[in-house]
């Protein structure tokens, strides 16, 4: 059995380490597999001014106020809203991306919205997309899970790295090295070697204690594994840039300070490097109850520029097609304004899915009608089907991209299957709604 095999059956077994959440585990060769990546618009995003565009109807409160003057727009099968920085989105990635329109949260609770559409059930305990990934693909690796903020359950299935901060990260990766200045050392290299050797003979001394419980004896393995091949992450730390090249935060609009796109360069570097699989990305700020409109279009721009960011920074790093990357929300805004101008929740919202040349990309599937109502689709033809569909859930988007990304045939997604559910056939490109 080789070492990858045994760190699944040991994830099924729930073998939780006694460790923090940033510990890291030696990656015997280089990741050579694809990458996912989520981007979490936290707080409720408007699909109507997105990728589920409504106009104004006669006689019935306003829905947005872009549709006084605008009309909705399409970039090849895709309609959108003209309003933020939509349309240099869709005009640009409109080929590579899949809309996927009326997912039903079951919910106006930010919590249970979070867990449903992040999880694909509205219970907890069920792991994330991205947790079941690198537990599939490569749980081995140091850096395998990279989380950032919002939903990161992982049923003990791996354990996510949070990076919040790139110079106390540069300090745990390069600790011979004073942060005042690179060229610094605290010690000479063969003073660092002999330290080194002497931690090395006292883990093994600590390893060889035949008293230690059996949780205890599988973290002092991981941790003496890490400790003897720290490689892979002396080869991240070698790509991190300077302070002045780094990515830093932006002012989306008047509310949030982002640095969106710090989590994207470093999530990047990370899978370039082989030290990382998987990543969850946040941009906060989207529960915009008042002044809705001053507030979410500036930040639906920057998100859109961010993605932009994502695909040209993963081009300079060759990785670009490897990645899928999935963008969702708690669940969307009401197709209509309240009192101070803001838009409250509402349950049906949307997704998107991207990859590079996607032969299921330029398409829609899903639908809601002019109040954004989700319509019940078939799940096989993915056409509108009162009769004999079904109203589009999280767990259907879940399962369906589970298959894409090979999780179905996994044994640590066995424990965690949906149900009684229906099989959309979201990925089949002949298809749409």
């Amino acid at each position: 059995m080789n070492r990858r095999d045994l760190l699944k059956q040991m994830s099924l077994a729930g073998a939780a380490l006694l460790m923090p959440s940033a510990r890291v585990f030696a990656a015997p060769e280089d990741y050579t597999g694809r990458f996912f990546i989520t981007l979490q618009a936290a707080g409720a995003w408007d699909v109507s001014s997105f990728c589920d565009p409504k106009v104004n109807q006669s006689g019935e409160p306003e829905i947005n106020a872009w549709s006084r003057t605008a009309s909705i727009q399409t970039a090849g099968n895709i309609a959108y809203a003209p309003f933020g920085n939509n349309a240099a989105f869709f005009d640009a990635y409109y080929q590579d991306m899949m809309v996927i329109n009326g997912i039903d949260a079951q919910t106006n609770s930010h919590t249970t919205g979070v867990l449903h559409n992040w999880s694909g059930r509205n219970s907890g305990n069920y792991p994330s997309l991205t947790a079941l990934f690198s537990a599939a693909n490569a749980p081995e690796l140091p850096l395998a899970y990279l989380n950032f903020g919002g939903y990161s359950e992982t049923a003990n299935l791996v354990r996510y790295t949070r990076l919040d901060d790139i110079n106390a990260l540069l300090s745990v990766l390069r600790p011979n090295v004073t942060p005042w200045n690179e060229d610094n050392r605290y010690r000479s290299d063969a003073r660092l070697q002999q330290v080194l050797a002497a931690q090395q003979a006292r883990l093994q001394r600590l390893r060889a204690d035949s008293s230690r419980l059996p949780r205890q004896e599988y973290a002092m393995d991981a941790y003496y594994q890490a400790r003897e091949n720290n490689q892979g992450l002396e080869d991240f730390a070698a790509v991190i840039p300077a302070s002045d090249q780094r990515q830093t935060r932006v002012q989306a609009n008047t509310n949030v300070s982002s640095n969106l796109l710090e989590q994207i360069q470093i999530s990047l570097l990370a899978m370039q490097s082989g030290v990382a699989c998987s990543a969850d990305l946040i941009c906060h700020g989207f529960d915009t109850h008042a002044d809705h409109d001053e507030l979410h279009g500036p930040l639906l721009g920057h998100l859109t520029d961010a993605i932009d960011y994502l695909w040209t920074y993963a081009d300079q790093q060759g990785i670009a097609d490897r990645i899928t990357l999935l963008i969702a929300s708690d669940f969307s805004r009401t197709p209509f304004y309240n009192s101070s101008n803001g838009k409250d929740h509402w349950p049906i919202g949307s997704a998107v899915v991207m990859e590079r040349n996607a032969a299921w990309g330029n398409r829609v599937v899903g639908a809601t009608d002019e109040a954004q109502n989700a319509y019940a689709i078939n799940p096989t033809t993915l056409a509108q089907d009162e009769s004999n569909g079904s109203i589009i859930y999280p767990h259907h988007v879940h399962e369906a991209m589970r298959r894409h990304l090979g999780l179905d045939l996994e044994s640590v997604t066995t424990p965690f299957a949906f149900n009684n559910s229906e099989t959309f056939d979201l990925f089949n490109p002949s298809l749409s709604t």
